[in-house]
């Protein structure tokens, strides 16, 4: 664990408790370094993905190959002025956008970065601990839309409510089905168990339906119905502008980053190869996860919101039940 091994090292060079409090903060700074990365580099590649697909060039200016432009956008972000409607709830509206970056930096602090030491802070179960942080979403928004008093926000807001908590259900059916395979809802544990056979040979089923629900979950395109721009401008974000949208765009990349390693740690071995050490095996399987999901937002057309709630409640979750059944009838076998 980082934690653990930056205190090892402030350990010999200064006095009991300072250099416990001094970890502590090291180990933030570390963590909010990763978070606040996340989306410049993310950012930065999915524009030029995306460009890629639509035969265009995407930022091309701003440093070699434009990839200092998210970096000038986030300047340009933090110059702009804080607009705010009079008739917004002040509490709310302010509160929230650091909140839901606090819950992507406590998400990505769970998780392993490469290897069993490069976690910033690690739980016994820590896949659940992942589970309830992401089931504060729908609460965060559905405060956030209403508090801005805008009819957009507000359906935006419903929307989201009501997507986010359709398909948790499914992907903690999905967890309990991993857990039960593996013994531990630990990742690391579950990353080592994976030795020799990835756990998507053993659930093919479940990792399909992990990646569709988690796609929902983070609202991924084409799962963006809650903020799309044909019908509801920017769905429940349409009040926010500035440093304030900034941070809720920070907590999106995190998400997606957080996302492509938790089905590289629960389906593909995570670190586990042959020839190449432990965390370039991580990191390109990473990688080919993220390139995934962002080749989807421009390959798929968005369903309708009935199609979207029809997916999750008709198919999505029964299959999942089905699947658990399945791996517990298995596990007794």
């Amino acid at each position: 664990m980082i934690f653990d091994e930056v205190y090892s090292v402030l350990t010999a060079y200064l006095p009991p408790k300072v250099d416990l409090v001094l970890s502590v903060l090291v180990t933030f700074v570390l963590a909010l370094i990763v978070m606040i990365a996340t989306p410049i580099i993310l950012g930065w590649v999915d524009r030029k993905f995306s460009a890629r697909i639509q035969s265009r060039y995407g930022p091309i200016y701003v440093g070699k190959f434009g990839i200092l432009q998210n970096f000038a956008d986030v300047v340009k972000l933090m110059g702009k002025n804080f607009v705010t409607n009079r008739y917004v709830d002040k509490f709310s509206y302010n509160i929230i956008p650091i909140l839901s970056s606090i819950l992507s930096f406590l998400i990505i602090s769970l998780l392993p970065l490469g290897s069993s030491g490069l976690v910033f802070v690690s739980l016994p179960y820590n896949l659940l601990f992942i589970y309830i942080l992401l089931a504060f979403s729908p609460l965060l928004i559905i405060i956030a839309s209403w508090g801005e008093n805008n009819k957009f926000a507000v359906l935006g807001g419903f929307r989201s409510a009501a997507q986010i908590t359709t398909y948790e259900l499914a992907l903690i059916v999905t967890f309990i089905s991993i857990g039960m395979l593996n013994g531990s809802y630990d990742i690391i544990s579950i990353i080592n168990s994976q030795s020799f056979i990835w756990n998507i040979l053993y659930l093919p089923l479940t990792a399909i339906i992990f990646f569709i629900g988690s796609l929902a979950v983070i609202e991924r395109a084409p799962f963006d119905l809650p903020e799309s721009s044909q019908e509801l401008q920017a769905g429940w974000r349409i009040e926010y502008s500035g440093l304030k949208y900034g941070l809720f765009l920070i907590g999106d990349y995190v998400k997606l980053l957080a996302v492509s390693i938790i089905f590289v740690s629960l389906f593909l071995g995570g670190w586990s190869g042959a020839f190449l050490p432990g965390i370039i095996w991580f990191w390109i399987k990473t990688i080919i996860v993220l390139m995934l999901l962002m080749s989807l937002r421009w390959t798929l057309g968005r369903p309708r919101i009935d199609q979207l709630l029809s997916i999750g409640w008709r198919w999505l979750l029964p299959l999942s039940v089905i699947n658990l059944i399945i791996v517990e009838i298995v596990m007794l076998i």
